[in-house]
């Protein structure tokens, strides 16, 4: 239930680093969508230390968008940590759920309304993605859920997967426990929400069609590295022994 009856049923948590050219085109269509499958929803964008010309234009956007879209800015820390503060909010506003997308433009708005429908049967549901962005990334998926399962026993199929639905009240204790220092926040979610019993995991097809704009948050050639960081950050949280 929400707090109050000015409490959205939804709010959009969207991560945005230096995306300049394609911010405007996805939150146009995402305001477009949400408003005709939700319509009771904030759109929260949080610009992570932005060093284009991003800030300017979620600026126009919000102003346009007012008061369903909001805009956060802060210095950056990474996208991992961006999606918690977002998270957070949505509990400390105790909004029921609570959708992460990525502002890059391979999160598209015409798969919304498959979560939606499903947002009673699941806690969480991911994005199955298909992908089109090459061997090595469907190499890197595989090779980092291999891991996860080997470190952590949680078999999660797309632990990264930047399109996800969330009942606040089932995954706060998750949320709540990702480290303020873990770098791939995401993966740690999932890892913890796969290690609880009670959590109801569903998914849904997803297009993963190629970037408008901008650069990964995490490159191809610096995956090995982020791995390495990751599973040490597993093991000192003591998130792979939960």
């Amino acid at each position: 239930m929400t707090d109050s009856p000015d409490t959205p049923r939804l709010l959009v948590v969207m991560p945005v680093f230096n995306e300049q050219a394609s911010v405007e085109e996805v939150v146009r269509s995402w305001m477009a969508v949400l408003d005709e499958t939700v319509g009771d929803f904030t759109l929260l964008t949080i610009n992570d230390g932005s060093t284009d010309g991003t800030e300017a234009k979620l600026q126009d956007l919000a102003a346009r968008f007012a008061p369903r879209m909001e805009l956060l800015s802060r210095p950056n820390r990474g996208h991992g940590q961006t999606c918690v503060q977002g998270y957070l909010i949505a509990l400390e506003r105790k909004i029921p759920h609570i959708l992460q997308i990525d502002s890059d433009g391979q999160s598209s708005p015409d798969h919304f309304a498959d979560f939606w429908v499903l947002r009673d049967r699941f806690d969480v549901i991911y994005g199955k993605r298909s992908r089109r962005d090459g061997f090595r990334r469907v190499l890197a998926s595989q090779i980092l859920r291999t891991s996860l399962k080997l470190l952590t026993r949680a078999d999660c199929v797309d632990a990264n997967v930047p399109y996800r639905l969330m009942t606040g009240s089932s995954c706060a204790s998750a949320i709540r426990a990702i480290p303020p220092d873990f770098d791939l926040a995401n993966v740690a979610l999932s890892v913890l929400l796969r290690k609880m019993p009670a959590i109801r995991h569903g998914q849904v097809p997803i297009g993963f069609p190629p970037r408008l704009g901008g650069e990964p948050s995490v490159p191809f050639f610096k995956f090995a590295t982020k791995a390495r960081e990751l599973f040490q950050q597993l093991r000192t949280s003591g998130i792979a022994a939960k």
